[in-house]
Parts: C-alpha cells; sequence; structure tokens
C-alpha cells in the first residue's frame, strides 16, 4: 500500500507550490492587471452598484432585503468557486491580488441585482418572472461582455445557456430557502411571547 501513496505532494511541496502561484499572482496583478481599464471596470462594478441600491432598496424591509442578499452572495461564492476548481470558467483578472477574482460579481453584482428582484417582486408568479429576466440578463449580456472584454473566460465544456439555467435554479432555490427561513423565525418568534 506504501508504493500508493509514495509520489503524493507532501504538505511542504503544496505550500511550495501555493507560494510560487502568490509570487506569480501577484507579478500578474501588478503588471497585467492593475490600473487597465479591465480593473477599473472591476472597481466600478464593486462599488456603484452598492451607491444604486441604497437608492432603490426599501429601507423599510432593509434587514429583511439584506439577509436575503447576505445568503444570495454566500451561496453564489460557494457555486462559482466549484466552477472556476472544475474549470469551467475562469477570471483573468482581479480587483486585488490578496482575495478571489470573483468577489466583485458574487458579492456585489449577483446579491445587489438579486435583491431587486427580490424587493419588486410580491408573489411567485411575478418572482419567476423577474428570475428570469434577471438571469437572461447575467447569462446572456454581462457574461458576453465580460468574455469580449477578456474579463470572464468560459472553458470548452460550459456554455451562457448552462449559466441561464443555473441563474434560474439558484434564483428559485434561493427565494424558498429564504422564505423558509423566515416562516421558522417567525413561528419561533410567535411561540417565544
Amino acid at each position: 500500500m506504501i508504493f500508493l501513496i509514495h509520489d503524493m505532494p507532501t504538505h511542504t511541496e503544496i505550500n511550495e507550490a501555493k507560494k510560487n502561484l502568490a509570487e506569480m499572482t501577484l507579478d500578474h496583478w501588478l503588471y497585467h492587471d492593475l490600473f487597465t481599464i479591465q480593473w477599473w471596470v472591476l472597481v466600478s462594478a464593486t462599488l456603484l452598484p452598492y451607491f444604486i441600491w441604497w437608492k432603490l432598496v426599501d429601507k423599510n424591509r432593509f434587514y429583511e432585503i439584506f439577509t436575503y442578499g447576505l445568503l444570495c452572495g454566500c451561496f453564489s461564492t460557494v457555486l462559482d468557486i466549484i466552477g472556476t476548481e472544475m474549470m469551467l470558467w475562469s477570471y483573468p483578472d482581479k480587483l486585488l491580488p490578496w482575495i478571489p477574482p470573483l468577489i466583485p460579481a458574487d458579492l456585489v453584482m449577483i446579491p445587489i441585482t438579486a435583491m431587486l428582484v427580490y424587493q419588486y417582486t410580491n408573489n411567485w408568479k411575478r418572482f419567476i418572472a423577474g428570475t428570469i429576466l434577471w438571469a437572461a440578463l447575467f447569462s446572456f449580456i454581462f457574461e458576453p461582455l465580460f468574455v469580449a472584454w477578456d474579463m470572464f473566460k468560459l472553458e470548452h465544456i460550459w456554455k451562457h445557456s448552462y449559466s441561464f439555467f443555473g441563474f434560474v435554479l439558484f434564483g428559485l432555490y434561493l427565494r424558498v430557502f429564504f422564505l423558509g427561513i423566515k416562516k421558522g423565525l417567525i413561528k419561533s418568534l410567535k411561540d417565544s411571547t
């Protein structure tokens, strides 16, 4: 059995590879990303949506909507990490060399737009229609734009249509999950009084 693990990398070798990757990532960021048009797009895509969202968010439902967005950001990040680790897509440019490149999408653009869909749709029929539009916006407009700008790369196996169905399922699951939490919270509050 020892012969099977003979060629496995050690913890030290893995850390050395991580160190080399970190150095390469910093060099790439300094000489290929920083202050390029793509970098400025990432800066804008990270900051501007929050200002727009703050103007549009229903302040009376702020905590509910913001909690929905936090859940969306968490799930979106996990799904994006899975997709990038499986080499289904990648992000050539980074906002900062120390954080994953998917932060502007997963913690800003996707949750903010999902919060707006949630806020402006008060029943399932409207929510489904809003989610389909949201999925189309990201899959058939934003993704192709970012591909054209060399900021997002689809690997040979992944297509925009897969993203579309993924966004629709993600949006529906997110609302079901959130409404379940909300219902449980309301029930526990009633039971405690």
